[in-house]
């Protein structure tokens, strides 16, 4: 026999309901005063700062919605109590994430995603509490980099749905969802939803950083990421030659026009490492990222030489960091965190 229905019961229920405007549900915002479940009745005392009746008819619906769902709850009498020294808060962070970092290029082709996997691993091999999220929903890459293939079975509860874990990180990529060669074809209010969905309805838990893997250019999927949550900021990834550099400029405006600060540049594929004898070789032009940071007027947080050993651990499903921990990639991403972490201070 099911247990007598509690208030905690109706709160869970109710932090399904978002307010129309701030994004967030209406129990995070504190707007739920007081809970009284009677025999026949529940009674909820709703406090807002709007007297808009349009906010509370709509909000009051949604309620009424949410809760005919639930057995138990019986006639649902609602009241608004309207202060105007109420405020609520309008910042669009993720509950328990500290800190949301998104890495975005200008192109494709430049090792973006495997930057965010092994900057990601390097942060949890440190000991920080890391999520990484995908968000390349055309080309999501980040499970099969981290060895996760194909559609995984997510755990959902109460409409929540928890990220998958693997190495000590917190992953989430739209590859999860769908078969292998299935195509996406959406425009850009789907994926703005998609990426909405991403945020909030993720059960993230507690987190030193979110990395967000973002697709390449400056689309619909950045424009609403910018939108839809306060970014602490974003790193530029770009290889040396020219015209990586002019396609990461722009993804630099980009960023600047949404008000998002930049915390720096990353030059991935710096130099060839020759597995053989260790010789080094520029072999896509020099100083590039230093260029690029220069133009953008941020930070060079470092650059990650090109070996052998990067293509085969993406191919392998297991970060490099993971398996050289001492060897000349861990200590690369090791010296862009410590920069990283450096420029996020400066931003506080």
């Amino acid at each position: 026999m099911a247990g007598k229905l509690q208030p905690i019961d109706i709160q869970r229920e109710l932090t399904k309901i978002k307010h129309p405007e701030l994004k967030k549900d209406i129990v995070s915002l504190g707007m739920i005063g007081s809970l009284e479940i009677g025999e026949d009745e529940t009674s909820i005392l709703v406090k807002t700062p709007s007297q808009d009746r349009r906010v509370q008819i709509g909000l009051e619906a949604q309620i009424r919605q949410t809760l005919s769902k639930k057995e138990g709850v019986g006639k649902v009498k609602i009241k608004f109590e309207v202060d105007p020294k109420m405020t609520l808060d309008d910042s669009n962070k993720i509950l328990g994430v500290k800190k949301v970092i998104a890495i975005g290029s200008g192109k494709g082709g430049v090792g973006k995603s495997t930057v965010t996997v092994n900057l990601a691993s390097t942060a949890a091999a440190m000991g920080y509490k890391v999520g990484v999220m995908d968000a390349d929903i055309y080309g999501p890459s980040i499970g099969k980099m981290f060895g996760v293939n194909g559609k995984v079975a997510l755990k959902a509860e109460e409409d929540k749905i928890y990220p998958l874990e693997k190495d000590g990180l917190k992953i989430i990529s739209f590859s999860f969802l769908i078969e292998e060669k299935q195509p996406v074809v959406w425009r850009g209010p789907m994926l703005g939803k998609a990426v909405e969905q991403f945020l909030y309805d993720i059960v993230w838990g507690e987190l030193d950083f979110l990395f967000i893997d973002l697709p390449p250019g400056t689309g619909d999927v950045q424009l609403s990421l910018a939108q839809l949550i306060d970014l602490d900021g974003a790193i530029l990834v770009t290889t040396p030659q020219t015209v990586a550099l002019l396609d990461a400029n722009r993804a630099a405006s980009m960023f600047q026009q949404v008000k998002v600060p930049i915390l720096g540049v990353v030059e991935n594929m710096s130099e060839f490492v020759c597995p053989n004898c260790g010789h080094s070789s520029a072999i896509f032009s020099k100083g590039g990222g230093q260029k690029l940071a220069d133009s953008a007027d941020t930070k060079f947080l470092g650059g990650v030489p090109l070996t052998m050993d990067v293509m085969s651990a993406g191919e392998a499903g297991k970060p490099l960091v993971f398996q050289e921990p001492d060897g000349i990639i861990a200590k690369s991403y090791k010296n862009i965190l410590q920069n990283l972490a450096e420029e996020i201070k400066k931003w506080e």
